[in-house]
């Protein structure tokens, strides 16, 4: 047999390596659920772009139609797990589970089944040849019915996905919105190339060119990766506080960076979310307060911390957040007000002591 290096594969091979890198750097941060979810969809990739960069190599179609098999493995789970990883992102990890999760899982089993036994039915595909498009070889395919029913399953969990997380956005503030954004544009890139080589438009000689697009998918999420903690600075407790509490709130993650404040901690400090989210919690609680180290996250310290001005007294409460198995999540950390009460002890006191003196002259 001989063998062919088409002028795309060097792309294919750009954009594996790329997503093999962004995996690696994804996994140092999953701490999440999602996160992990996100690492798979990587992974996935990594299948999918390597598939087509194999199968482009042979000029057999026993070789073409053997390596569709890795390449439609590669597809099938790079989009089921996007969608379940824009569900986890989302808050809902509840929907995957039990039979919901069974339901989900139907038509992607029975894609990757029909992949499996692609030599045994025509679902698939109808007819298979092989074609000469600018002196390479490639296969030219006829679609049957159950080549439809796994794009429409792919392009449903994709766009299901997207929309998941532009409806999060707008529920969540600045620096969440900015990830999710960059995520759902992200996930919708490749969709309408994808459509154009299934309508029979070329756009590179013939060759499938969807994966490729996942590059500039790659590129926009290692920005939200980078720069805005996409993987670590999930709202784990978004839920959980009502804005309209009167304490003052603050979220902070695994690696003790600030996730989320409330309004009251806006109302304290005067700096909103978009300032604080991704610093070191104590870097910032040593701006305003006295006596803070290192050590009160992790030791879930409770105690009354005084404002550097002297003026305002907090008592103050750091919780572990635990989610499943106890494993923890996060921090959360309140701050209630105490400056009248603390004014009136130091007003006793104050009176204590001149009644004392007062006896004392006599």
């Amino acid at each position: 047999m001989d063998f062919q290096f088409p002028p795309i594969n060097y792309l294919y091979l750009v954009a594996g390596l790329m997503a093999c890198a962004l995996g690696t750097f994804s996994l140092n941060q999953a701490h999440t659920r999602s996160g992990k979810l996100w690492v798979a969809v990587m992974a996935s990739f990594v299948i999918w772009t390597f598939g087509e960069l194999i199968a482009n190599v042979g000029t057999t179609q026993a070789w073409q139609l053997g390596f569709q098999r890795l390449v439609y493995v590669g597809v099938i789970s790079a989009t089921t797990t996007w969608f379940f990883f824009a569900i986890s992102f989302a808050g809902f990890d509840r929907w995957l589970c039990g039979r919901l999760l069974l339901v989900f899982m139907v038509v992607p089993a029975s894609s990757i089944t029909l992949v499996m036994t692609l030599d045994q039915h025509q679902l698939l595909y109808t007819s298979a040849v092989l074609v000469e498009r600018n002196g390479f070889v490639l296969l030219d395919l006829e679609y049957g019915i159950g080549f439809w029913l796994h794009l429409f399953s792919a392009h449903l969990f994709t766009l299901g996905g997207s929309l998941l997380l532009l409806n999060t956005s707008m529920k969540q503030p600045q620096v969440y919105r900015i990830q999710s954004l960059l995520i759902a544009v992200a996930a919708l890139i490749p969709v309408v190339p994808n459509m154009m080589y299934v309508a029979g438009i070329e756009l590179a000689g013939g060759f499938d060119p969807t994966s490729l697009f996942f590059v500039i998918s790659a590129i926009l999420v290692t920005i939200a990766t980078h720069q805005y903690h996409f993987l670590s600075l999930t709202p784990v407790a978004r839920d959980r506080v009502f804005d309209h509490i009167n304490i003052a709130v603050v979220v902070a993650n695994e690696q003790h960076q600030i996730s989320d404040v409330n309004p009251a901690f806006v109302d304290m400090t005067g700096e909103s979310l978009s300032r604080v989210g991704g610093q070191p919690v104590v870097d910032v609680l040593q701006k305003y307060f006295t006596g803070v180290d290192a050590s009160v996250v992790d030791s879930g310290w409770q105690g009354r911390m005084t404002t550097l001005s002297g003026n305002r007294h907090y008592d103050v409460s750091i919780m572990p957040i635990l989610g499943n198995s106890h494993k923890r999540m996060g921090y959360l950390i309140l701050f209630n007000d105490v400056t009248q009460v603390q004014r009136a002890l130091d007003e006793i006191s104050r009176l204590a002591g001149d009644a004392d003196s007062d006896r004392d002259d006599i």
